[in-house]
């Protein structure tokens, strides 16, 4: 007898039922792949319990999806979309998650997003031919196809493609979305900070949409709205940008960087377990940052400086040095003039490579309803606007190193980097 629906216990969210379209997604290897994949990447190198993966998220993102689409009343079809984005908008991403976007974007100007919608629309696979023999599933585009479902209404919707009902878009892609309210509740639980106390079911209860189909909070909501924007900003300070987590995802990044003949989608399509185990039968640094990851011995920050501490100036140097060939030029100038061996100078500028990864960390623009009037965010509280002035992380620009090339290193850095 074929099972006609799943129930599967969260440790954030309780029971969450899975039927119809949604089950026979859960099956397709898009998504079980996802249960190799760590939400955080590196993060549980500081934060130990931070295991958890992007199944988890993907499962809690449609869960929320599923209540605020009922709260909402939007009918069927809308709510069918709306769910089947939720459980999907994450499978593109590679192993650790957000880690090796940078690559991504460097070598083919694209991000998770890009090759979400490729397999949405069939152009791009995760499971080679052999895999397939063996699992024989099928995929989460013909599973599509199967229950009749719009594979690209829901890629716009992934995309924040707006469209005459903005609402759908916004659900999953805007200031506050399903999306940032379960991964910022689950990854405050599972990192064990005390930043991602959200109250979802009462911010869900003044949700609604306004006369011009987009989302918007009913005046009584703003409080929570203040409370989830400050959670998403003590998260990325303290959890997502953590010094010592930023320099194991740098580690690990540089290691694939310095690969010659690197093939992005090949490396995209691969688990974390199989990443490592692909690291060590690379090149030799290759192989020293995948032993120093497992044994946790990283890099150590050798200078960093943040841009209320930089003039002009130098500000526009930094601002430069966003420039990955320049970056790199300036890795190489350091490690030549100290002998250091290649890969272990490690220059960051986060600034730009964050704002691309999570273009919403910044945003506060959410319609307040007044008594049936759509005000801004800003007309009630001053939150919004110490969001968008606060910055992350606490340096503009840092450079990492090995421990013994770290003494150095830190006298030398500031003449080099601004001279």
């Amino acid at each position: 007898m074929t099972e006609q629906h799943k129930i599967i216990r969260d440790s954030i969210h309780g029971d969450i039922k899975l039927e119809g379209v949604f089950l026979d997604l859960l099956e397709t290897p898009e998504i079980q792949r996802l249960y190799n994949i760590k939400q955080l990447g590196l993060a549980h190198l500081v934060f130990p319990g931070a295991h958890h993966t992007r199944l988890e998220h993907s499962l809690g993102a449609y869960h929320t999806a599923s209540q605020a689409v009922r709260h909402l009343n939007v009918g069927s079809e809308d709510e069918e979309v709306v769910r089947c984005a939720a459980l999907l908008h994450d499978i593109g991403h590679g192993p650790f998650s957000h880690t090796l976007e940078s690559i991504l974007r460097t070598l083919l100007d694209a991000d998770h997003v890009d090759l979400t919608e490729k397999l949405l629309l069939d152009t791009y696979q995760i499971a080679d031919t052999k895999e397939k023999n063996i699992i024989a599933s099928p995929s989460v585009s013909e599973v599509l196809e199967q229950h009749q479902v719009n594979t690209t209404e829901v890629a716009n919707v992934i995309r924040g493609r707006a469209g005459k009902k903005p609402f759908r878009a916004q659900l999953l892609n805007s200031a506050i979305d399903v999306d940032q309210l379960d991964y910022l509740i689950r990854d405050a639980y599972y990192t064990g900070v005390a930043y991602g106390m959200i109250d979802i079911e009462r911010f869900l209860q003044t949700l609604l949409i306004s006369q011009n189909n987009h989302l918007a909070i009913k005046r009584k909501g703003v409080g929570v709205v203040e409370n989830i924007l400050m959670a998403r900003a003590l998260m990325y300070s303290s959890v997502y940008f953590h010094k010592t987590v930023r320099i194991a995802e740098l580690m690990l990044s540089k290691s694939l960087e310095l690969v010659s003949d690197l093939d992005p989608f090949q490396f995209f399509k691969m688990t974390d377990a199989e990443l490592m185990n692909a690291l060590n039968n690379m090149g030799p640094f290759q192989q020293e940052i995948a032993i120093r990851l497992k044994y946790r011995k990283l890099f150590k920050q050798a200078y960093w400086i943040s841009a209320s501490q930089l003039d002009k100036d130098r500000l526009e140097l930094v601002k430069a040095l966003e420039d990955n060939n320049l970056r790199r030029a300036k890795e190489q100038e350091i490690e030549n003039q100290f002998n250091i061996p290649e890969g272990h100078i490690i220059i960051d500028v986060p600034y730009r490579e964050l704002h691309l990864a999570e273009p919403r960390i910044s945003q506060t623009d959410i319609m307040i309803d007044d008594k049936n009037q759509l005000k801004s965010l800003d007309e009630f509280t001053p939150t919004a606007e110490a969001i968008r002035a606060r910055m992350i992380p606490d340096w503009s620009i840092m450079i990492v190193t090995n421990e013994k090339f770290r003494e150095n290193v830190s006298k030398n850095a500031e003449r080099i980097l601004f001279r």
